[in-house]
């Protein structure tokens, strides 16, 4: 009933931001001598944790805690594709292993047993066919912050399969998403449009040149306007949900250091502050029944923070790298044809890559992502400069010259990871990994622990669901609790007041408007939780504020937009000079690290901006404890 008056009473007025950790963390400390135990701590403030912390706070019987060692999204989940897809090659890859179990095909990159290829088969097409429900759900809920957008792909005379086989995959993909459409109650018919030659794709998309094409399909999945915001999203509808009774907390900037099982019956967790406050105790206890480990690429390391840890290997790296490049032809010739805004999707034999259009701060650019390079060392993350071009390739080939992208377009690079499951001796290849996310379910003392492993964007509900009900399971057999039932599947994201006016996509975006962008931060600030000027640029889409065109209409930084920014969250946020000139520096570094291959940013290199600090504004609330 609280949760059916809060939404129906319109956008939330509640803060989002660092003085809500300040408050969470001194109500902890408070609690240090008392018997308050939380029904699950949440390690990992990326996707798989928020799924766990919303699905909680659904049921409205749930206490939860989640704790983030840095930014809300601001790892694995601020640097993915941003799509929102059952996944196209998840499917092909199930028929694929089929036909190898069948014996009826040969890959010698594929090192598995028919069991193995059939169970890989088995997973893969779960995955597409509850992905295509979770998808539905993540547009109807999120506000807007995931919408639908056509695609075409391309069958090239390399790609993996033939024109016919790609014809008929997308067409079942379609009817999965159809089904879950009628299913709703929502009547839908397929959408999907065949391209039997070149000629029909050109017509269809005057852009393109596509000497090599075959043909082509159009089908339609969606997308995230920006994965971090997504995630982050999520993390506060759940703090909105929670009661005094049955507290829903989430803290950024606090690290799970330790946790161990106590003969009173829950997990004593040791977190610790890295914000910097003079009178906050640096650590704190808190009690918790389960335990959600959400660490994504550290789950390992997470799982391992206890007196007796196994020091196993439990996953495997895979990259992607992406890039974002735009010029004045471009976000002018995409903003003025809506048909030019699809994504195209050329089906190569190797790594696949997704080429498609965003809106985003008022610019339309052209994100170009890959997948799949097997990866080591889940905290060195950069791009390569062969995924540079292999990206600017696959987008060349496909679109007429006056299209063309270069390095000199390129506003944006940034690399991502995910972790999947290895087997015991943690050696498995990537291609023989099955995309499905899994749960491992261990014990520590008598009290259960719950590693998520290779949650992505699109299942991060679903997921969460998972978890829950297994707390939910261990909260009856121990404690004779009931929770209610999940609601994600229905609840709409609480909006906050004018979130709308700031909306990453909004077509009407006051590009180069100064107080805008000062309202713009502030509104961050206040309840998006940025508390980072670096995560804020590079994360939250920041940085599209600042990109503008020369007079020859090529890509640009506008950087007194930049310095704009930094002296607005310092104002806000209280930060001294050294201060600023260190959330900065870590921006300038982090900025050229990734656009090392990219021609823009040299500029960037050499311009100090100018840094007075400010006191924190007091209208802000107490903001001023922040990362280090």
């Amino acid at each position: 009933m609280r949760n059916k008056q809060q939404a129906a009473a319109g956008p939330v007025t509640r803060t989002f931001g660092m003085a809500d950790v300040l408050d969470q963390y001194r109500s902890l400390a408070a609690e240090t001598d008392g018997d308050f135990v939380h029904d699950t701590l949440v390690i990992g403030g990326g996707a798989a944790g928020a799924g766990v912390l919303r699905d909680l706070a659904s049921r409205g019987n749930a206490s939860a805690i989640l704790v983030e060692r840095g930014s809300f999204g601001g790892e694995t989940s601020s640097k993915t594709g941003k799509a929102i897809h059952p996944g196209i090659r998840y499917l092909r890859m199930a028929f694929h292993r089929l036909l190898l179990a069948a014996k009826l095909r040969r890959d010698p990159k594929i090192r598995q047993s028919t069991l193995q290829n059939l169970r890989g088969a088995w997973l893969d097409l779960q995955l597409v066919w509850y992905g295509t429900r979770e998808r539905k759900i993540l547009i109807e809920t999120s506000r807007d912050t995931v919408e639908e957008i056509p695609n075409i792909v391309f069958v090239l005379p390399d790609s993996p399969e033939r024109k016919w086989a790609v014809f008929f995959g997308i067409w079942l993909y379609d009817l999965f998403t159809t089904l879950w459409a009628w299913c709703g109650l929502t009547p839908r018919f397929s959408r999907v449009k065949l391209f039997f030659n070149r000629a029909a794709l050109h017509r269809q998309l005057p852009n393109l040149d596509a000497p090599e094409a075959l043909g082509g399909i159009l089908y339609w999945d969606g997308k995230a306007n920006n994965d971090k915001v997504l995630v982050l999203k999520a993390i506060r509808d759940a703090y909105y949900r929670g009661s005094s009774e049955y507290p829903i907390r989430a803290l950024s900037q606090v690290e799970m250091l330790g946790y161990e099982w106590v003969a009173a019956g829950h997990f004593e967790v040791t977190l610790a502050r890295r914000f910097e406050h003079t009178e906050l105790p640096e650590r704190v206890t808190v009690r918790a029944r389960t335990i959600a480990n959400a660490a994504g690429p550290w789950v390992d390391q997470a799982r391992n923070r206890t007196e007796q840890p196994d020091g196993r290997t439990t996953v495997v790296y895979s990259r992607g790298t992406h890039l974002e490049a735009t010029n004045e032809f471009i976000h002018r010739s995409l903003a003025e044809d809506p048909r030019l805004q699809v994504g195209l999707v050329p089906l190569n034999p190797e790594r696949q890559h997704y080429l498609r259009p965003f809106l985003q701060n008022g610019i339309w650019y052209v994100q170009c992502t890959t997948t799949d390079r097997a990866h080591l060392d889940p905290d060195l993350v950069m791009p390569e400069e062969d995924e540079i071009d292999e990206l600017l390739h696959s987008y060349n080939a496909l679109v007429a010259d006056r299209w063309q992208l270069s390095r000199r377009d390129i506003f944006h690079v940034f690399c991502g990871i995910r972790p999947l499951a290895a087997d015991d001796r943690g050696q498995i290849a990537v291609q023989d990994i099955s995309r499905m996310f899994r749960i491992n379910r261990r014990r520590v003392g008598d009290g259960p622990v719950y590693d998520m492993i290779n949650v992505k964007l699109t299942e991060f509900r679903w997921a969460g669901q998972k978890v829950a009900e297994l707390v939910a399971k261990e909260l009856r057999r121990g404690t004779g609790r009931t929770l209610g039932r999940s609601r994600t599947a229905r609840l709409p994201f609480l909006p906050v007041a004018e979130e709308e006016r700031y909306a990453l996509q909004r077509a009407d975006h006051p590009r180069g408007d100064r107080a805008y962008l000062r309202a713009k931060v502030e509104h961050y600030v206040r309840y998006q939780m940025a508390v980072s000027y670096p995560d804020y640029l590079l994360n939250t889409g920041g940085i599209r504020d600042a990109v503008v065109f020369d007079s020859a209409g090529r890509c640009d930084l506008d950087l007194a937009v930049l310095d704009l920014t930094l002296a607005e969250m310092a104002r806000l946020l209280g930060w001294e000079p050294a201060r600023c000139r260190a959330e900065w520096e870590t921006f300038r570094t982090a900025y050229l690290r990734n656009m090392a291959f990219a021609e823009l940013g040299e500029r960037l290199r050499v311009h100090l901006p100018a840094i007075t600090g400010a006191p924190a504004d007091e209208s802000a609330g107490e903001q001023m404890a922040t990362a280090p």
